[in-house]
Formats: structure tokens, C-alpha cells, sequence
């Protein structure tokens, strides 16, 4: 006898999210629409830790529109206490996440956010794995793409560099932590731990490395998805 697994009924938003067109890797990346994120959290782990905050922004035609970006605190599940190690590094105190929307009211926003468009993110395992706990647990769904991670591009041009002698074979790969990177490429950075801050250098980042990308040759998002897609 053979038992079929029912496909998860899930809700509008995240149905819509799911089923939207993806962007055609052969089109030119200025072409294409990014949805740049962080987010803020109680801890690394992703399935004790909570979302605390997320900022996003995002870029068309190759530039950053800021009067679109986003900003939102998120309300810890209850009885997870934010540790004072915690918060002595993100800033966000109980008494402020006590009065933020719950992910309830957070994720369909997100969703909608990023519906159709390539997210960009800096180190991605930590931002997807706490957004597809959150989607996973409440309706056994998780992130589409595609999604771009800027510290994987890095080490994309480091390699690159040493095959085209650039740099020394022997060349260890430089810090990649984020503002290292923004200072390397001569960028502004702003507060760090704050989800809106990061998601702002990421990116400044984001369109310095594909402009990098693109004067080697590889104008197309499929890539960019090369050097750095998760």
C-alpha cells in the first residue's frame, strides 16, 4: 500500500509568495528588482532563538530606493526571554519588543516583500534559517528565492582574483564580516546591529560587487547567482 503525503494547504499570502513569477536569470541584473534584508535576533540558534527585528531595502534599476524601505520590530514568542547579552549587542530592550507586532502579523508583510524579486542578504545561512523556522513552524513553508548572499560573492572575487593573478595565490581571504568589506570597497557604514543600518550597507555592498561582476564579464543575474546564490 502507498501513502501519499497531502501537499500543505497554505494561506493566500504565502500561496502568492510561492507561485510568483521568478525574475529570468538570462536578463541583465540592472533589470531586476532586490529585496536587501537583515534581521536582528535574540541568539544564532534558529530553532530556540526568535526574530526580534528585520530592515529591508530595496533596489531597482541598479540603485537603492530608500522611501521604499521597511523597518519593523518583531515580538518574541512568549517565555523567551532576551537575554542582557543580547540585547548589550542589537540595543532592543524588552520594554520595546513587549509593544512590536507578533511574526503573526510580521511574515505576510515580508512575504509580500519579496514576492518575485531576488533577496540579497550578508552571510545568509543565519537570516534564511531563522525566516524558514518561523514560516516552517507556522505553515510548513519556507523561502523560494532566488537568494543572494554578498559574503559568498566575496569569496567569489577573492578566487577570481587569484586565477587572474590579481592578488597571490597564497593570499589568505580577507575579512568578510560586513563593514570590513564596505571599508575595502571605500563605502559608508552605518550602526552596526541595527537590521535597517545593515540592510542599508548590504546594499551599497550588493551594487559594488555586481558592478565588479559585471566589468569581468558576468552582466546577467544568472551571475551574480554564480558568484554568490544559496
Amino acid at each position: 500500500m502507498f501513502f501519499f503525503r497531502r501537499k500543505p494547504e497554505f494561506p493566500d499570502f504565502v500561496r502568492a509568495y510561492t507561485d510568483a513569477p521568478r525574475p529570468d536569470p538570462a536578463r541583465h541584473w540592472r533589470e531586476v528588482g532586490y529585496s536587501v534584508l537583515d534581521i536582528e535576533t535574540s541568539g544564532l540558534n534558529h530553532k530556540r532563538d526568535a526574530l526580534l527585528a528585520i530592515g529591508l531595502v530595496e533596489i531597482e534599476e541598479g540603485r537603492i530606493h530608500l522611501n521604499r524601505h521597511w523597518y519593523t520590530l518583531v515580538r518574541p514568542p512568549e517565555g523567551l526571554e532576551v537575554d542582557a547579552s543580547s540585547i548589550r549587542i542589537h540595543g532592543l530592550t524588552r520594554a520595546e519588543l513587549e509593544d512590536a507586532p507578533h511574526a503573526d502579523v510580521i511574515l505576510p508583510e515580508l512575504l509580500a516583500r519579496l514576492a518575485g524579486r531576488v533577496m540579497v542578504v550578508h552571510v545568509a545561512q543565519v537570516d534564511v534559517s531563522f525566516i524558514n523556522q518561523a514560516m516552517r513552524t507556522r505553515w510548513g513553508a519556507k523561502l523560494v528565492g532566488p537568494i543572494i548572499d554578498t559574503a559568498r560573492i566575496a569569496m567569489s572575487l577573492h578566487e577570481t582574483a587569484k586565477i587572474l593573478g590579481s592578488v597571490q595565490p597564497d593570499m589568505p581571504m580577507p575579512a568578510i564580516q560586513l563593514r570590513a568589506l564596505a571599508t575595502r570597497f571605500g563605502l559608508p557604514s552605518y550602526g552596526e546591529h541595527n537590521a535597517l543600518n545593515d540592510a542599508l550597507t548590504t546594499a551599497q555592498l550588493f551594487l559594488a560587487q555586481a558592478t565588479r561582476l559585471e566589468g569581468a564579464g558576468r552582466p546577467t543575474l544568472r551571475g551574480l547567482m554564480k558568484a554568490g546564490g544559496v
